[in-house]
């Protein structure tokens, strides 16, 4: 599976966000669906079978010397994926056409790569456009949680938005402003209601969801698994990439 982890305060807001969800969903009654760890991601490719891991890392690092700035955004979203086996919350991703074009690009790359990935691949990974997301969270589908989950999904738009995410984390000085400006003088926030986001390292995990390699677009440098998760080599590539 090829996927960008999200960093930072995107993912502070994912974690954030997927709590309060679940709580609720506890309270509503709504059963979750097992998965494993949780790291807020996006996916851009597989899950996929391969004979040979290293050629698509190689091909990842071809099609990513190409690109540099890849911005998209993100915000709160319910389910429009309508799959079988879950309800889904996510984070909506809104995509720039960079963003669009490099996963399109790297899909047709792999899946003429080899005729094993062509064949395991999931079907829009052939298509020309993707519904880009970042899930927080699975439930049961069964008919008997379907109005409870509404109630969820509700809650879900209302009470976990980015607005909210920034008066949680705002002092009491800045909560009492914000209503203040909004309830007493009718002035409405001027900021995007999305975050602001640029894909800066493309991850490759292998079986049980363990990091093989992971390209730094900023650096323009594969990535080992230790190094991938140095904190010291990620301020390199923030601070690259201010200056850029």
């Amino acid at each position: 599976m090829i996927e960008f982890r999200l960093h930072g305060y995107a993912r502070r807001y994912a974690y954030w966000a997927r709590e309060r969800v679940l709580r609720e969903a506890k309270r509503l009654g709504v059963r979750r669906l097992r998965e494993r760890r949780f790291v807020p991601h996006i996916s851009l490719f597989g899950k996929a079978e391969t004979s040979s891991l290293p050629n698509v890392i190689r091909e990842l690092v071809r099609i990513g010397r190409k690109y540099t700035s890849v911005p998209f955004k993100l915000g709160i979203k319910r389910d429009e994926f309508q799959r079988p086996d879950a309800n889904w919350l996510y984070l909506d991703v809104q995509p720039s056409p960079a963003l669009e074009k490099f996963r399109y690009e790297l899909a047709c790359s792999l899946i003429r790569l080899e005729k094993r990935i062509s064949d395991t691949c999931r079907p829009y990974d052939h298509d020309c456009k993707l519904r880009f997301h970042c899930a927080i969270g699975k439930f049961d589908p069964a008919p008997r949680y379907k109005r409870a989950f509404e109630e969820l999904c509700d809650f879900a738009e209302t009470k976990c938005t980015l607005e909210a995410f920034k008066l949680h984390n705002a002092s009491v000085f800045g909560k009492l402003f914000k209503i203040t400006k909004k309830y007493l003088f009718r002035l409405e926030e001027e900021d995007d209601p999305s975050i602001n986001q640029h894909l800066l390292r493309v991850t490759v995990l292998g079986r049980r969801s363990h990091i093989q390699g992971e390209y730094d677009l900023v650096l323009k440098r594969l990535l080992n698994r230790r190094e991938a998760l140095s904190k010291s080599l990620w301020r390199v590539t923030i601070n690259k990439f201010r200056e850029l």
